[in-house]
Parts: C-alpha cells; structure tokens; sequence
C-alpha cells in the first residue's frame, strides 16, 4: 500500500489526539438556541376536535400521521401535531430528528387530551421540513422494546454524552436515554424508511424520486466482496455499460446503511434516466462503532487503504479511471469530515468529495486540542475538482463550522456547490441529499 506522504504533500499541522471522553469524538454539548415552538394542539388541529368520539382514529389512519394543518398568516411554517394512542399511565416523548436533544429531553413531552386515549404534541415547524422520529412511552414496569447490540449502542451513547455533560443535564439525559430503548414507529405513519423507521416530510420538503424506482428499470450488477482487513463492500456496476470501460469511481462511506436504503436501486433510476453518468460505486462498510470512530476521524492508515486496497477491489470486476477529477468520496457525519480529509491527503486519487452533515466540529476542544482542525489546514492542501457540502438548519453544533469549512475551501479556489436544508442529521434527509450531491459534483462529465 503506497503511504499518503508518497501521494500528496505533507500536511504540517499534527493530527489532534485528544484525550478523556472527547477521544470517542463526541460532539459538543450545546443546547439547542432554537427549538421548536410548541402550540396547543386542541387550537391547532382541525382533526382533534373529534377527539374521543367513534371515528378519531379511524380517521387518523386514513389521514396518516403526523397531522399538518396550515397556520392563519403563516405561509412559511405549519401546524405539525403528533399523536399516541394509550389508556395506561405513561409518559410519552416524541423523538423527533434534532428538533430536541438529550438534554431537553422535558420539551418533547406529549399532553394526553382530558377524557380520551389520545396523546399529541403540536410543533410549529417550517413548511418544508423532513425529518425521522419514532415514539417513545414510558409506561412504569414495561421492559424496553431495543434489546441487543442496539440496546448497546444506546448505552454506549449514554455514557458518552454523560461524560461531557453538565452536572445539571444529566438527570434530563438520563431520561432521554430511557426513551431511546423504548422507541418505537408510530404505527400511523405515512411515511417509513426501508428499516421502518417513521418519517414526516412537510409539503414543501425537497422531493425525493428516485427513492422507490419503478421495477422495471434496468438493474446494474452488485458484486460482494472484501477489503484485505476483511471489511465488506459492495460493488455496483451500472446497466448496459461494458465491465471493460474505464468508468468514474463512486467511494460511499457507511455501505451497509446505504445498501439497506437501497442506494443501487437509486443509481439504477438515476442512470436510467439519464441524471447521472455512467459511474462505479463501491460501499465501504463502518466496522463497529469504535472502528467507525477511529477510521473517520482523519486518519492516514484508513485513507490509505481507501486510496489504494478499494480502486483495487473494484477493478476486480469493472474497470475504473485513474483520473481523481472523476472519483468521489462521500460520507455522512464523521464520513462527512473524511471524504474531504481524503481529498486533502489522497489528492492523486480522490478529488471530489460529497460531504453531508459533515463533523467538522472535530476534534472536540473538551479533550483540549484546537476544534474544527481540518477546516485550520484545508488551505495547505491541493484544490481539489469538486466539494459539495450539506447541513440541516437543526444541526446547530454543525452549521457554523460547515459554512466555516465551506469558506475555507472556496477561499483557496476549489468549485464549492452548498446546501441547507430544513431538518437534522437525518437520513430521511441525507437519502436524497446524496442524489443532488452526485448530480452536482457531476454536471460537466459528459
């Protein structure tokens, strides 16, 4: 495997190696400047003043949830109420994509209607919001619902997050995470994701096509396959193109979340209908969550083995260019911070990267190294044939140091395409954020 220093030139500020909890790169603790406002659902929602009556919630199920009514005056926002039923004692949180954290954990609380089994929680939120959220009652007694390495995961976040938080929000996260193994799909939901995670795009939200394709357009090949560190991948080969030609080389982090959101598909309709050219994909599976984190935090060994073991196992069944104005690297949160890390390091063969929620916050200065590291070094770095950067107006530890990166880069020449969008770090959002990206970043390939 060729090192980094034989590819690019030296990048001269040290990596950050903080120490304490922040090694686990935690994002900053910061609460939200912003949440929702909450208004009273019984003024809000047209439906509830059936509330309790024979036909509620068969109504409901015809409607779908949540219910979004418009606001007298108010064009550029909406009524969005959500809604549990239950006759037990409970306390019941809506988990809804940033719009609360572990900290405000008391703010996502529903009301249950005097004299019904009907719980709601109505938020104002803008008219084209999109986010992920599940339901959460905490009924005294009752045994959590996420059980296994899930269950693990959660309490790894817990311990996480509790080690950087304040003595005075700690009670309040505990609570949240009580919620997380507890949450559930609302079984009224319009809209879910292939996992069956609930979903509530508002009307104005950014359309999303090429989600479900028709089954009738042409599917590319999908080969399995194998990093020599045994990390699994997933090739795919587009429809009607020879494995002989040289295509353009798509690098997606986090593969086996993409697989499950059925990306493939998607490629095959973009193709299809002719949005994108002809390119390559290849996902690279995360490892498990301690892995993840140590290979997407800037480092050398892991874009290493992407510069050279993935083009490698590619070429195993489909040719590729060499040429790096054509490759990309995307990623989501830490993936984000390295598609345009490897850009930086890996110049000769990654020079586009499409970089979603990306974590440029890194490292956190909890562990007492300098924050937003990458972002100080960008302009040491060779420009590169193409950024596009993503962030959610709910990221709020995310949005200033996206716009900072962004800056960065076009302050040093590189062609930055930039987007907002309305909702969190979410891949309700991401899932066609990734398709926009790749139209972008390619436009002038044909």
């Amino acid at each position: 495997m060729p090192s980094l220093m034989s590819m690019s030139a030296a990048v001269t500020s040290p990596r950050p190696k903080p120490t304490g909890p922040a090694a686990l790169t935690v994002p900053p603790q910061q609460r939200r400047t912003r949440p929702p406002e909450r208004l009273d659902p019984l003024a809000s929602c047209a439906l509830l003043a059936t509330a309790g009556r024979a036909g509620f919630w068969p109504a409901v199920a015809a409607a779908g949830t949540p219910l979004v009514d418009r606001l007298p005056g108010d064009d550029r926002h909406r009524a969005v109420t959500f809604l549990w039923r239950g006759d037990e004692p409970a306390d019941v949180l809506v988990l809804a994509n940033k719009l609360t954290d572990a900290a405000g954990a008391d703010k996502c609380r529903m009301e249950r209607l005097p004299g019904t089994d009907v719980w709601a929680l109505t938020y104002r939120l803008p008219h084209d919001w999109r986010g992920s959220y599940a339901l959460a009652p905490l009924v005294p007694g009752a045994a959590p619902i996420v059980t296994g390495a899930d269950a693990e995961l959660v309490e790894l976040r817990r311990g996480r997050a509790l080690a950087v938080a304040t003595p005075a929000d700690r009670a309040c996260m505990h609570r949240w995470f009580d919620a997380l193994v507890h949450a559930r799909p609302d079984p009224y939901a319009r809209e879910r994701l292939p996992d069956a995670t609930t979903v509530a795009s508002l009307p104005d939200a950014p359309p999303q096509p090429w989600n479900d394709p028709p089954a009738d357009v042409p599917a590319g090949a999908v080969v399995h396959g194998a990093l020599p560190d045994g990390r699994a991948c997933r090739v795919h080969h587009p429809a009607g193109v020879a494995r002989t030609d040289p295509l353009p080389l798509l690098v997606v982090l986090d593969g086996g979340g993409w697989a499950e959101l059925g990306l493939p598909r998607t490629l095959d309709a973009l193709r299809a209908a002719d949005r994108l050219p002809p390119l390559r994909t290849v996902g690279v599976a995360a490892g498990g969550p301690a892995a993840r984190t140590r290979d997407l935090s800037c480092d050398d060994d892991f874009v290493a083995a992407l510069a050279a073991d993935v083009p490698a196992l590619v070429a195993a069944s489909g040719a590729i260019t060499a040429d790096p104005a054509r490759t990309i690297v995307a990623g989501q949160s830490l993936g984000g911070l390295t598609a345009v890390f490897a850009t930086l390091v890996a110049p000769r063969r990654f020079g586009c990267a499409l970089a979603q929620s990306g974590s440029f916050w890194w490292p956190n200065p909890a562990g007492g190294a300098e924050p937003e590291w990458l972002t100080g070094v960008v302009a040491h770095g060779s420009r590169t044939s193409g950024v596009h950067l993503q962030v959610g107006t709910d990221e709020e530890v995310l949005l200033g140091p996206t716009r900072r990166m962004r800056d960065a880069l076009r302050a040093r020449g590189d062609a930055v395409t930039y987007r907002e969008y309305s909702g969190g770090h979410d891949r309700a959002c991401w899932r066609g954020g990734l398709v926009d990206g790749l139209v972008a970043l390619t436009a002038g390939w044909r």
